[in-house]
């Protein structure tokens, strides 16, 4: 046996290393530029690096990040404004509570959650008017 499974810790890290890895020089390379979907059903380590290739897909039409933990605040505007062409959108927000925010950051996300068709948010209910307020 490998001796990094017996690491637990240290197994996940270098696999989730090796692959965002080989994700980064496809990117690099160009090969995810006219993506139009991407399916992320994993947790994975290094959410800035990761999030570095989705923005690089300009042609993404459908984005699904199932397991992982975004901030609306922060991770979201540069996914919008990153992907132009986003229309579906499922993702957990970060976030606890969203009761303010911003006007720089609502009307930055505003034009970008008008545009989406679906959008799948898993939220706290209590920051219900905020998002609310992106799709008016």
């Amino acid at each position: 046996m490998d001796r990094s499974l017996i690491d637990r810790a240290f197994y996940y890290a270098h696999k989730y290393d090796n692959r965002l890895t080989t994700l980064e020089r496809l990117a690099d390379a160009g090969y995810f530029r006219n993506n139009r979907q991407m399916i992320v059903n994993s947790r994975w380590q290094s959410v800035p690096q990761l999030l570095q290739v989705i923005r690089s897909m300009a042609d993404l039409e459908t984005l699904s990040l199932l397991e992982w933990k975004l901030t609306l605040t922060q991770n979201v505007p540069q996914l919008l404004r990153s992907c132009p062409n986003l229309t579906e959108l499922r993702l957990n927000l970060a976030e606890k509570q969203i009761v303010e925010m911003n006007e720089e950051i609502k009307n930055e996300l505003r034009p970008g959650f008008q545009r989406l068709k679906i959008c799948e948010l898993t939220w706290d209910k209590n920051s219900c008017p905020i998002i609310q307020e992106m799709f008016t």
